[in-house]
């Protein structure tokens, strides 16, 4: 792979907000209640909660910043995921927006579904730091469509409870402990390494082809492995929103 992938940071919501994302999660939509939640602590019970918006949902999205030339193309991306689910995106100039999206902070990255309602209303929810009017239309495309899967309540495929990567972990490690990343291996873990329990997603096997997988180069992987530039929703990540949000 001649370039090095950049990566989406995850975003969490503060340590003293979990409980409560768990809570507006279960109010927003009864299926991201655990099925068993017997004995469960709240803070356990916080930790395997789903993230999925209420079926049928119009969220309202609205720019906070960046480039006139760039929203109309970022809107009509997104509109994508709506041909396979059931729930809308309504861009416009709202008081009170579901979905706010800036260009001013590093990287891009979006909150995970409903986590989303935990942040202040002044505060973006989805940043796209890579992206200026010169970004090349897959570029766009690519990390557009992806960061909608995520405010959606995807995952990133690397983290499929399945597996299917065959890390080489010090590696892996040691890239992102240099420039410019200088990780800790804490968040190196968490961000890449780590898998979701099966309680918390809507996983499938592993899917090499999705939008929530960035590119693997083969230097980080043992054997023959890696994973290109995927610019597409696949099969796959049409199958899963369209279980996550049905339609009829």
């Amino acid at each position: 792979m001649d370039e090095m992938p950049k990566i989406c940071v995850d975003r969490y919501p503060e340590e003293e907000d979990v409980v409560r994302a768990a809570e507006i999660a279960i109010q927003e939509n009864p299926r991201n209640a655990p099925e068993d939640a017997s004995g469960l602590s709240d803070r356990e019970l916080a930790l395997v909660t789903g993230k999925m918006w209420q079926n049928g949902r119009t969220l309202k999205v609205a720019f906070l910043d960046g480039p006139d030339e760039l929203r109309p193309r970022i809107e009509e991306i997104a509109h994508q995921w709506s041909d396979h689910a059931n729930i809308l995106f309504d861009f416009g100039n709202h008081a009170e927006p579901d979905i706010r999206i800036s260009f001013k902070l590093a990287g891009s990255w979006s909150y995970i579904g409903t986590d989303a309602l935990t942040r202040p209303a002044e505060e973006p929810t989805m940043n796209y730091g890579w992206l200026t009017p010169e970004s090349g239309e897959s570029a766009i495309h690519r990390v557009v469509l992806h960061e909608f899967g995520h405010a959606l309540g995807c995952i990133h495929e690397h983290q499929n409870p399945e597996g299917g990567i065959p890390w080489d972990v010090e590696k892996v490690y040691e890239f992102y402990e240099g420039e410019p990343n200088f990780w800790p291996r804490a968040q190196t873990y968490r961000n890449l390494l780590q898998r979701y329990d099966h309680s918390e997603t809507t996983a499938t096997e592993f899917d090499p082809e999705s939008i929530m997988l960035y590119p693997i180069p083969q230097e980080f992987t043992i054997g023959d492995f890696e994973v290109g530039w995927n610019t597409n929703l696949s099969v796959m990540d049409r199958e899963m929103i369209a279980r996550m949000y049905p339609k009829g």
